[in-house]
């Protein structure tokens, strides 16, 4: 016997909400204009995966705005937009140990951002590949399972990598704080950012596994409320990324890190280098 079969409307018990879309178009824009406006200035271009992120977030929105209903494209934008924003946290620490010094981290500078963006690559395909089996235009239940699967598995990674680049980070801040004390002071601002942002994005992962997780597609109306409530869509996913973003609208990384990966402290350092001199915050 064959696997039944619905139309995508059947999934989603709630038509979305176009001013709250449009609000979030309208954040996501002035936070993407930020974020160019910011990098250009300083002349650094680092910052380009959570630019990426902020435009993918963009039009993940436009689309749930103009769309009747929830469609492909749509939830794939919005659900790989985060893995691209911890991407950039990456490579950003990434910066920071390796100008105080690789001795004050567990791994190598250079193994992190390829060893942990290679996970994030992973996390962001496999997140793909499980979003465009679910919201696809076969509408096969036992493919929809199978959808959910790889999903899940791609958000498993993104929070197993992310959790564990978080203590090495956490590890790095420590051994420089009490070693270095107020040579590293200029860091502080910057690891704090990262620390809201690791912690708003682990919730939006969490948040993104439990709907899926609790999702039953053989039950028609579905009777899960993260999956057919829209206020948890916005409040733990729109708003943690926005804020994650506009994090270091406030705290640019440029003038808390030197401009090249050559540039190294040394003893007589105790402020950021000319390219953290200038004010480039919003």
């Amino acid at each position: 016997m064959s696997a039944p079969t619905f139309t995508f409307t059947a999934f989603k018990q709630y038509e979305p909400n176009e001013p709250a879309a449009i609000v979030f178009i309208v954040v996501f824009v002035l936070l993407l204009f930020a974020h160019v406006w910011q990098s250009v200035r300083a002349k650094v271009w680092y910052m380009w995966p959570l630019i990426l992120a902020t435009a993918i977030e963009v039009v993940g929105y436009v689309l749930r705005e103009v769309a009747a209903v929830p469609n492909t494209f749509t939830i794939v934008f919005i659900i790989i937009a985060p893995a691209c924003l911890a991407a950039n946290l990456y490579m950003l620490v990434g910066r920071a140990i390796l100008f105080v010094g690789p001795g004050y981290a567990i791994m190598r500078p250079a193994w992190i951002t390829p060893v942990f963006v290679g996970f994030d690559v992973l996390a962001i395909a496999t997140q793909g590949i499980g979003s465009a089996i679910i919201f696809g235009v076969d509408n096969d239940i036992d493919k929809m399972k199978t959808g959910r699967t790889v999903l899940i598995l791609g958000l498993f990674i993104q929070l197993v990598a992310f959790f564990a680049f978080l203590l090495l980070a956490m590890y790095f801040d420590r051994k420089t704080t009490v070693a270095l004390r107020q040579r590293v002071a200029f860091l502080r601002p910057l690891m704090n950012a990262f620390y809201i942002t690791g912690a708003l994005i682990l919730l939006r992962s969490i948040y993104r596994a439990v709907e899926f997780i609790t999702v039953d597609f053989y039950k028609r109306p579905i009777n899960s409320y993260l999956y057919n409530t829209e206020w948890p869509y916005y409040v733990l996913d729109a708003l943690p990324i926005a804020l994650s973003i506009f994090a270091f609208n406030i705290v640019f990384p440029a003038n808390h890190l030197p401009k090249t990966k050559d540039e190294t402290l040394t003893k007589e350092d105790h402020v950021p280098m000319e390219s953290r001199s200038g004010s480039n915050d919003v």
